[in-house]
């Protein structure tokens, strides 16, 4: 006999797990091993929710596929069977479950006539969740503001992550110390 095949089962160091409905009405998901801005920007634009950090459970059930991020910044998110989707809705829903979800912001009915709406982008300073994008001034106050990630936040303590570069290390500000981006019309 053959060797069996070994069941895909996600890993301690997957970070960042994407999900939902597709705009057709299909169900996608996928992991990946690292928090990345334009995986969520491509999970924001595919109406797809994101989990970031997943708690243990979470995980255990997030047997999805792994995801691809091409160079373009275009993200690979497969199909994949809707019993899988509801196990994994089903453990995200259980009371004290630790995992932060991120669900794509709804467009508003008049987004085409009236503009583009970005998703991601907080409308209030008390507004500002994990996976948001914000500008943060330099700590040399000669090279400007970078637009960075919310990567964590404690009560009014953001903890974020240049978005262009993400090795550079991470910045810790108070929400009155952030700029917003606007979003759009509301």
């Amino acid at each position: 006999m053959g060797k069996q095949p070994e069941k895909k089962t996600a890993n301690a160091s997957d970070k960042l797990f994407v999900f939902g409905l597709d705009e057709d009405g299909k169900p996608r998901g996928a992991r990946f091993p690292e928090f990345n801005e334009k995986v969520v920007s491509a999970a924001a634009q595919m109406k797809l929710a994101f989990v970031h950090p997943a708690s243990p459970a979470a995980t255990e059930i997030g047997m999805l596929p792994v995801g691809r991020l091409y160079a373009s910044g275009k993200a690979f998110v497969p199909p994949i069977r809707r019993d899988l989707l509801a196990k994994l809705k089903a453990a995200l829903d259980v009371p004290g479950d630790a995992s932060q979800v991120n669900q794509p912001a709804p467009a508003p009915e008049n987004a085409k006539a009236s503009g583009v709406v970005a998703a991601g982008l907080p409308r209030t300073w008390e507004s500002i969740a994990v996976g948001q994008l914000v500008l943060v001034e330099d700590d040399d106050p000669g090279f400007g503001w970078w637009p960075c990630l919310v990567t964590k936040r404690e009560d009014q303590v953001l903890t974020l992550q240049l978005r262009d570069y993400p090795d550079k290390g991470t910045y810790v500000r108070h929400i009155a110390q952030v700029g917003l981006v606007n979003p759009g019309p509301e």
